[in-house]
């Protein structure tokens, strides 16, 4: 028997993550797997593509949910499906007039954003295939110059930084918003961009990992997309922004690359592209 070659997209029942799929089912040659915590919510999305005679496949999967994840990890096992490209998309954001307490967005901005997506790329790696690709949707937030602190930048950008080491930096950070020194410090104000700004520096790490395995890592800012996240502000389609990520995920060129929304690399380390290609 054949192993199947399969993509999965997580957090996809609207927005981007069903963008994703869409673009995926339309020009990937493979099974394609959309993935969503809400059950329900995932298999009418599943529907409304089947209606554009686009055929992904569901399955529930909550990644801040480690049992969840074991789950899923054993279903893909015994499909007995090697998984050729993973886009890690699951994501939330706090806007600035969010009423939560300020450590609370931040201890969930990191569970969700970085935390729960290490943990599930990390259990799905035993089944993705040699010369495989993950893509992870990062943001212009993830920029490293959007950090303060030099100390803190050169820490999170070193590549001798481990993965340990990396998951003790975003602890102190959420307790140095529970202590509220996190301005003090250096981290800035804004929990979401110290959560994709390690979100970026576990995808350059990973692709130093994997290089022997030919896997390419890569993460992308899609731009400022349309969707509920960001309720209806933006200015860039789910679908607009969809196309750059999946050419990211068929056709990368190299891995290790911070992708901006126009398609161009960018230095992680280096300016704030938001000043030469997005003239803010």
């Amino acid at each position: 028997m054949s192993v199947s070659k399969v993509a999965i997209v997580t957090g996809a029942n609207k927005g981007l993550g069903y963008a994703l799929v869409k673009e995926l089912c339309k020009n990937y040659n493979g099974i394609v797997y959309l993935t969503s915590r809400d059950k329900e919510r995932g298999r009418r999305a599943c529907e409304r593509l089947n209606q554009l005679d686009l055929h992904p496949e569901y399955h529930q999967l909550d990644i801040v949910n480690n049992l969840n994840i074991t789950k899923f990890c054993s279903f893909i096992k015994n499909k007995d499906q090697r998984v050729d490209i993973l886009i890690n998309n699951a994501g939330i954001l706090f806007l600035k007039d969010a009423k939560e307490p300020r450590d609370f967005q931040a201890e969930q901005t990191i569970l969700v954003n970085f935390t729960a997506l290490v943990s599930f790329t990390e259990a799905m790696l035993p089944y993705i295939a040699n010369g495989g690709k993950i893509v992870n949707i990062s943001s212009s937030s993830g920029h490293l110059s959007r950090i303060p602190s030099e100390k803190l930048r050169t820490k999170i950008s070193s590549p001798n930084l481990t993965l340990n080491e990396l998951k003790e930096l975003m602890n102190d950070y959420v307790e140095a918003v529970k202590q509220g020194k996190d301005i003090e410090e250096g981290w800035g104000d804004s929990p979401y961009v110290v959560s994709k700004n390690a979100v970026n520096a576990y995808t350059f790490m990973l692709q130093r990992r994997l290089a022997d395995r030919k896997i390419t890592v890569n993460c992308v800012h899609p731009g400022y997309v349309i969707t509920d996240m960001t309720r209806g502000s933006g200015s860039v389609t789910p679908e607009q922004a969809a196309k750059v990520v999946v050419k990211l995920a068929l056709e990368p060129e190299g891995g290790g690359l911070y992708v901006w929304h126009n398609g161009a690399v960018v230095p992680w380390d280096g300016p704030d592209p938001r000043g030469f290609i997005d003239n803010i």
